[in-house]
């Protein structure tokens, strides 16, 4: 395994982590129309990033990517003032359990990078964590920033059971949108070595 970076292998790395930016980005703003997309933003952050992370992961089949993807969006969520305490935390952990995962695994298993891709899809989970943490807090900043209506239908619906049934949904699709890029790069990935 080649495991030094190149200048092109940071560009290629760079212009994907871009991509899962502009996802998590649309599926955060989507969250405006309804608390409940906001609630499943790490469920539907999974679904949409399948196809990008397997295509970087098996291009980029060395230690680091996890990394560096997460390290670009979290800096660009800083930069424009939307990186909360919470998402960092998660940020850091989905890190390096993603990239424990795939060195230990191997970074041609493909078990171990749909697992990693699970993991990873837990990247944004401390957004959504906040209405469980912190409910007080959120239903306020909800109040103020979206409406009444918006932030009474978040309290509702948050209830402490939508906690797993998120994480399981969050799981279930990122499965869903492994298999789905399994089924689009199949070319790159037989490539890779990962299938």
């Amino acid at each position: 395994m080649n495991s030094k970076w190149t200048g092109k292998d940071f560009g290629i790395t760079a212009g994907i982590s871009l991509v899962y930016f502009m996802i998590t980005m649309v599926v955060m703003m989507s969250g405006a129309l309804t608390p409940i997309l906001w609630i499943f933003m790490p469920a539907l952050i999974g679904f949409f990033t399948g196809i990008p992370y397997l295509y970087i992961v098996a291009k980029e089949a060395k230690p680091g990517v996890v990394f560096l993807m997460n390290l670009i969006v979290g800096v660009i969520y800083f930069i424009a003032g939307e990186l909360s305490n919470l998402v960092i935390v998660t940020l850091i952990i989905t890190t390096v359990l993603a990239e424990g995962i795939r060195k230990v695994g191997g970074y041609h298993n493909l078990k171990t990078t749909l697992l990693s891709h699970v993991i990873f899809s837990f990247g944004m989970f401390g957004n959504p964590l906040y209405i469980w943490a912190f409910p007080e807090y959120t239903v306020t900043r909800a109040t103020e920033e979206m409406s009444a209506e918006y932030a009474t239908v978040m309290q509702n619906v948050a209830q402490i059971w939508m906690l797993p049934v998120m994480i399981a949904a969050t799981v279930v699709l990122a499965l869903v949108g492994s298999m789905l890029g399994k089924t689009v790069l199949k070319k790159q990935l037989s490539s890779a070595a990962l299938i």
